[in-house]
């Protein structure tokens, strides 16, 4: 006999801690971020700008780059994405099969615009930057034959072997190793699937910053002052087999329980803080801190038992990675550029005393992780000599496996569940190309970069006055 399992009772969830940090309802599951540099230049070379910096857009990369700016400097860039979610949707484990859910940008948004203005002693920019936003639905549902109703893929599945009260006696085993227990007792083994479950995910972070840099002999120094707002709201709608809502499970930064569907912006103050050292026009070395944001999003549950109103689970918070990464900037030849960056990016801020929304697997002490990941960016610049320059780039870069990961034990049904849940996903390699028109007041820049997740398209603009 098959047992679904229900992972979110708001009976469990009402004796969560509070001030934790984020959570594992089945919409964050999958979950990619992504928090490269902004500007089509910096896209089409591999994101591979740190210790090159020498455009307007490094008033968020690398603020100390600005010193190099001779001229006052507008610029706005315009990205389009397609990024990929992906669910484990069928198969048994730990053979599971994982389905890309992929969420779209439906037109070409103003991503990132700056002002800078350098002065005898020191430059000064203003900025706006929109470094993540994700938006899009998923599904994890048996595939039905439409013509003979019969299930064609079901949800994801495991086996346990129990003792005569029906309490697990080990780890999750085969069907076949299963189906042998039950030839001595029927009731020896348990088959368990995951409850079916519709998500919704709308995650957007906006940067409004102030950024300073002056020089000192070969060095210079930047840092910039952000005003970061966060704005997320993370369905989950389970359903029972005959497609009956069951519970919904929900991260927003906004309290819905008053009936206030749409998420409010959270803000908060984070500091960024750079360096360059260029000894030569040919040689340069750059490296930044970039603090990560901490914001309020509460976790709120409702089924049944509330008569489907919403409960408070948590007052949790949604912790943006810290950042820290050095590069360096070669010119062998005065019409070639070749970049080299090492970026850390410190993804266990995401779950800094993770609540889990089961019981079973809140007991345990670190049962979820996203492993820190160090990003090896490469890439280059070549420009013609034409009547108007013309410059071609192309880069690479390494995005190791990040997201979130249970890791715990496997000793009963909640705990393997969050295993088929959130199991550990694939590194990335992306590949970029670019290209670049410069006339003495005003640039134009494209560059396209993708991996087996993300397409991401830039066109940027510069004006000097």
């Amino acid at each position: 006999m098959r047992r679904f399992l229900f992972v979110a009772a708001v009976c469990t969830l009402a004796a969560l801690p509070l001030a934790a940090q984020n959570t594992d309802i089945e919409s964050l599951s999958g979950l990619q971020f992504n928090f490269g540099n902004p500007g089509a230049r910096s896209l089409g070379m591999g994101g591979a700008f740190l210790g090159l910096a020498d455009d307007a857009s490094a008033a968020e990369a690398n603020p100390a780059g600005l010193t190099i700016l001779r001229k006052p400097e507008i610029t706005i860039e315009g990205r389009n994405y397609q990024e990929q979610q992906v669910f484990t949707t069928s198969g048994t484990f730990p053979d599971l099969q994982r389905t890309a859910f992929s969420h779209y940008s439906q037109r070409i948004d103003a991503t990132f615009a700056s002002v800078v203005y350098p002065t005898k002693y020191f430059t000064i920019g203003a900025y706006y930057h929109e470094p993540l936003r994700n938006e899009g639905t998923g599904q994890v549902v048996p595939v039905i034959n439409t013509f003979t109703g019969q299930i064609k893929t079901d949800v994801p599945n495991f086996f346990l072997p129990v003792d005569a009260n029906g309490n697990p006696t080990g780890g999750p085993i085969s069907a076949a190793a299963c189906n042998q227990l039950r030839q001595t007792n029927p009731f020896a083994c348990i088959e368990y699937a995951v409850l079916p479950f519709l998500s919704f995910v709308k995650v957007q972070e906006r940067t409004f910053g102030v950024a300073m840099a002056f020089k000192v002999g070969t060095f210079s120094f930047g840092a910039a002052a952000r005003s970061q707002r966060f704005n997320e709201t993370a369905f989950t709608f389970r359903v029972t087999p005959t497609g009956d809502f069951s519970s919904i499970s929900v991260q927003a930064t906004s309290d819905i329980r008053n009936n206030n569907d749409v998420a409010k912006d959270k803000t908060d103050l984070t500091f960024t803080g750079g360096f360059k050292w260029a000894p030569s026009d040919k040689f340069s070395i750059g490296g930044v801190y970039k603090q990560g944001a901490k914001f309020a999003a509460p976790t709120f549950a409702a089924n049944a038992d509330t008569n489907f109103a919403f409960v408070k689970a948590a007052d949790t918070t949604f912790h943006i990675p810290d950042v820290y990464g050095a590069g360096v900037s070669f010119r062998p030849i005065p019409v070639l550029t070749i970049n080299a960056d090492a970026v850390r990016v410190k993804y266990s801020n995401l779950v800094d005393h993770f609540v889990s929304i089961n019981a079973d697997v809140r007991a345990i002490d670190n049962a979820y992780k996203a492993a820190d990941a160090t990003e090896l960016h490469l890439g280059g610049e070549y420009f013609f000599s034409t009547k108007i320059p013309l410059a071609l780039r192309a880069g690479a870069w390494r995005d190791p496996q990040h997201t979130i990961t249970y890791t715990g034990p496997l000793k009963n049904s909640n705990e393997v569940a969050a295993a088929v849940l959130f199991p550990k996903t694939k590194s990335l390699t992306h590949f970029s190309v670019g290209a670049g028109l410069a006339w003495p007041r005003f640039q134009i820049d494209a560059a396209y970069d993708r991996s087996d997740l993300f397409r991401v398209g830039s066109i940027s603009m510069v004006t000097r006055f």
